[in-house]
């Protein structure tokens, strides 16, 4: 293992029975830093992708929360808490780590074959390779990684 942050680029298939699996090196930083075989993934903030943790970086997310409002309930935390938990998935990975996304994910994320996992530290993304290779901004050499892969794959 490479630490406890994710980091890495992997190309992976959403199937037609939308199973997807989890790189390897991404579970074992899930195990390590959660106990579970649980993935947790929801729509990106600031990105037209989604993002995946463990589970003890959603109680994290949660305790900051609680923090920042300390007992205020209104608008302002509401908000927040709906972006940070609504569309959040916890999902199980089989003994082949292999998730079944839900199908809001699928159409959120663009998801409908190739998948693209990017480590980001205490969190990975989640993208189309497309959706990622059309964004502005992406730097050169990540979106040179991507069109290798694809064509590793004959994608």
């Amino acid at each position: 293992m490479r630490g406890r942050f994710f980091s890495g680029t992997y190309l992976n298939h959403v199937d037609a029975k939308h199973r997807l699996s989890v790189p390897s090196s991404f579970r074992e930083i899930i195990e390590a830093r959660s106990g579970s075989k649980t993935v947790v993934l929801a729509p990106a903030e600031h990105a037209p992708c989604l993002i995946g943790y463990d589970l003890t970086h959603l109680e994290t997310l949660h305790a900051e929360l609680e923090q920042r409002f300390a007992g205020d309930f209104g608008p302002g935390r509401s908000n927040l808490a709906r972006t940070l938990f609504a569309s959040a998935e916890t999902l199980s990975y089989d003994e082949n780590g292999r998730i079944i996304l839900p199908s809001i994910l699928i159409e959120i994320g663009e998801l409908a074959g190739p998948a693209l996992f990017l480590g980001a530290g205490a969190y990975f993304e989640l993208w189309a390779p497309a959706r990622l290779l059309a964004s502005e901004g992406i730097d050169p050499r990540l979106q040179r990684t991507v069109r290798a892969l694809l064509q590793a794959k004959g994608i």
